[in-house]
């Protein structure tokens, strides 16, 4: 039996709206006026502040366990059903090894039986941020796991996954993703109607 072609799965911002939930913590809690347009991965930037303060914002943050209520993307669990019969999923994500407990079960309650846990994968990227250093890519993790697509809303993992031979789905029309043009082998699907018609013929 052939083994089914591995698509690896970001959680923040392709399978849980992780921007809307940030933004509204961070206006009640310190006061900010940002709307999902100024989101960005890097929050030392969104919140104007030093890296320190971003440090001890983003603990609080996480601290606060906002993560485990997030609300998943419109149509993404019939989407992924659909696709688990052609493909084997896996999720590929940023987040904390701290916040692994609390992922873990939001995925299981969001999306219930689709991914097992050995199939969701902490790449560590963040955990080290204060050294400068981390535990592995993203891409590194696509080369383990032999995947052959990649969904993510993040540019920059999109590029390292397609200069890595993986084609990269950059997920949604957000203001941290955009670019003049893409390489052939990275596509955008704005939500997960484009997806399931991106994998249509594959």
């Amino acid at each position: 039996m052939t083994a089914k072609p591995v698509i690896a799965i970001d959680v923040d911002d392709v399978l849980a709206q992780h921007a809307e939930s940030f933004v509204e913590y961070s206006n009640q809690k310190w006061g900010t006026s940002l709307t999902v347009d100024d989101y960005d991965e890097h929050w030392a930037k969104v919140w104007q502040v030093d890296i320190a303060e971003a440090l001890r914002r983003r603990d609080e943050f996480v601290n606060s366990k906002v993560h485990d209520n997030f609300i998943a993307h419109t149509d993404s669990d019939t989407a992924l059903k659909l696709l688990a019969e052609s493909f084997e999923l896996r999720i590929v994500t940023s987040r904390l090894l701290s916040m692994k407990e609390g992922t873990l079960e939001w995925i299981e309650q969001a999306y219930p039986g689709v991914f097992s846990e050995d199939r969701i994968h902490f790449a560590g990227i963040w955990d080290k941020l204060e050294s400068h250093s981390h535990a592995m890519t993203k891409t590194d993790v696509l080369k383990q796991i032999g995947a052959s697509y990649l969904i993510d809303d993040q540019l920059k993992h999109c590029y390292a996954a397609s200069e890595a031979g993986v084609q990269a789905i950059l997920f949604g029309d957000y203001g941290w993703n955009q670019a003049s043009s893409l390489p052939k082998d990275i596509t955008r699907c704005r939500d997960w109607a484009a997806i399931l018609e991106y994998f249509h013929d594959k």
